[in-house]
């Protein structure tokens, strides 16, 4: 449970902080964008992988293949403790 929690917290908190400041008005709308995307397309897939493979559900080339798409297939997994 403690794994998880910690997990959630890593994940999660950056993308808070993004929207939080985007709301106040620190960052324009063109750099929430890019924080978006490179959260999206980078941070988040990287720690669902590293989860994913500590599992031993999927290997670096099928994460790769599938783009990171793979880790849908395995949202249970990821979000949940099994």
């Amino acid at each position: 449970m403690k794994k998880l929690f910690i997990f959630h917290l890593i994940t999660l908190v950056p993308m808070v902080v993004i929207l939080s400041l985007y709301i106040y008005e620190v960052i324009s709308t063109g750099a929430f964008v890019g924080l978006f995307v490179i959260y999206a397309m980078i941070y988040r897939p990287f720690f669902d992988y590293k989860k994913l493979k500590e599992k031993r559900l999927v290997t670096k080339r099928q994460f790769l293949r599938t783009l990171g798409f793979i880790r849908f297939k395995y949202f249970s997994e990821l979000m949940l403790e099994k």
